[in-house]
């Protein structure tokens, strides 16, 4: 693959232009396909003027999502320098088929998970649920059903959705096998799980830090917290090793922060556009390892509907201490790819970078980071 982002991006553009994919929707999660013949759109803006070059490149790639294509050959700095940090070839080529999805969208572009065994393992674990026990969530129509994952080498039950099941615990989306060595979670780890959601991570890192591990999942949601709960009151011996933290994560505790969009898409702002938006106060990790008087953190994985910069910089503390392991999801926001890096690089610390993608679709992209031992 080229060392330069762009020509690679064009390079894997190009190749993919032919394609028309039919088995590329993820319908569980957006729903039945009613934009038959269009691309999925990315919600990236487009930034700053396109030069020349782009503008070139835009002609030839035809009538294609061309704000999504100016937004990323705009910010071209930016993922060039992430581009040349990553320390893998699968890392690579995840940057580059995960930009090329945003702007040609499903019909063109199919990432690695899509594959026959993904489809049947979905289908598998569907068919395992007891259709009589489940939570409807109140969001995009969804629900939860109770699994009981022991067959699949858990001692866990759980109430989740068959996507998230898969990728979260049997694809183990927070553990990065490189060539070399697995960035993960281990027996007796202190674990931050930031945006905790139903539990279903909680329980994960529970199992994988064992008997002497702590687990504290921050979840703010009352709605999500109620499931998370039910989730606890399932498996009673992991649920000693987790304590949910019930405030958003920020730079800096104390401060008002605002709550939109509902279920596992809520997030926090300190600019609300609705004037009754509910108001929630943060905590920044720092502040709460002093508090419960930690002896170190291990790991961080952080989901947080892109508050992912702004939690991470009031972590800076421990981070410097502990240098500990870390999941951090940046498909929320197209800076996020190279900015957290970048800000995590700016620590001196040594951290090396990893990308990997747990979606057939833009979503779940993670960033791991660790500092070699």
């Amino acid at each position: 693959m080229s060392k330069n982002f762009a020509m690679a991006l064009q390079a894997a553009m190009n190749d993919y232009q032919s394609n028309d994919w039919r088995d590329n929707w993820d319908y569980r999660r957006f729903g039945a396909d009613q934009s038959e013949g269009e691309s999925v759109r990315a919600s990236i803006s487009a930034r700053a003027r396109v030069k020349s070059k782009i503008k070139t490149l835009l002609e030839l790639l035809g009538l294609y999502h061309r704000k999504t294509l100016a937004s990323i050959l705009a910010n071209e700095p930016g993922l060039q320098w992430l581009y040349e940090r990553l320390r893998d070839e699968e890392s690579r080529r995840i940057l580059i088929d995960v930009m090329a999805y945003r702007v040609l969208g499903y019909r063109k572009v199919k990432l690695s998970l899509n594959t026959p065994e993904y489809w049947k393992k979905l289908a598998e674990l569907e068919r395992k649920v007891d259709a009589g026990d489940s939570i409807d969530l109140g969001f995009m129509g969804w629900k939860v059903e109770r699994y009981d994952l022991s067959d699949e080498g858990y001692p866990i039950q759980v109430y989740a959705r068959a996507p998230g099941v898969y990728t979260q615990l049997l694809l183990q989306q927070y553990r990065c096998n490189t060539q070399d060595h697995v960035i993960e979670v281990i027996e007796g780890d202190t674990v931050i799980d930031a945006g905790g959601c139903y539990g279903d991570t909680a329980l994960y890192f529970a199992h994988k830090a064992g008997e002497n591990g702590r687990v504290f999942s921050f979840e703010f949601m009352p709605d999500n917290i109620k499931v998370f709960e039910r989730n606890l009151g399932l498996n009673p011996d992991l649920a000693k090793r987790i304590e949910i933290v019930p405030n958003p994560l920020w730079s800096s505790s104390g401060q008002e922060l605002y709550v939109e969009g509902a279920g596992p898409a809520a997030h926090i702002t300190p600019n609300p556009k609705a004037p009754d938006a509910q108001k929630v106060k943060a905590l920044k990790i720092d502040d709460l390892v002093t508090s419960k008087q930690l002896a170190r953190v291990d790991f961080i994985k952080m989901d947080i509907e892109g508050a992912e910069l702004e939690a991470l910089k009031g972590a800076e503390k421990i981070i410097r201490c502990y240098q500990p392991g870390l999941a951090i999801s940046v498909y929320h926001r197209l800076p996020d790819f190279w900015e957290i890096a970048q800000w995590i690089d700016g620590l001196g610390l040594g951290y090396r970078f990893y990308l990997r993608h747990f979606t057939i679709h833009a979503e779940e992209t993670v960033l791991f980071a660790e500092v070699p031992r």
